[in-house]
């Protein structure tokens, strides 16, 4: 099993029209072969010792079957389709991937 958490950091004020177009888009991704979870979050703020609080940011939380999966699920058109409508309200996106060990 494939963990991906996608860190995408927005321009301000951007997170509501970026939830616009992920929420159309989870749609069609969960629909997927392999495709087990598919969800955004946003920080709570805690004042926990060593949280990050990033309010411009949402973070993806996805679970793949295997990788091969996650890999045609890079490749779909729809992805494709969104990272294009979305890319001027992007900063930077970082990828953590992972499996159960």
């Amino acid at each position: 099993m494939i963990h991906v958490v996608a860190r995408v950091t927005l321009k301000p004020g951007m997170a509501a029209p970026f939830l616009r177009e992920f929420r159309e888009l989870a749609n069609l991704v969960r629909q997927e072969a392999g495709c087990l979870d598919y969800f955004p979050t946003r920080d709570v703020k805690t004042g926990l010792p060593n949280q990050k609080y990033a309010p411009d940011s949402i973070t993806i939380l996805e679970k793949w079957s295997s990788r091969q999966a996650l890999e045609s699920h890079l490749r779909a058109g729809h992805m494709r389709g969104f990272q294009d409508r979305v890319s001027s309200m992007v900063t930077d996106v970082s990828l953590t991937i992972v499996e159960e060990v």
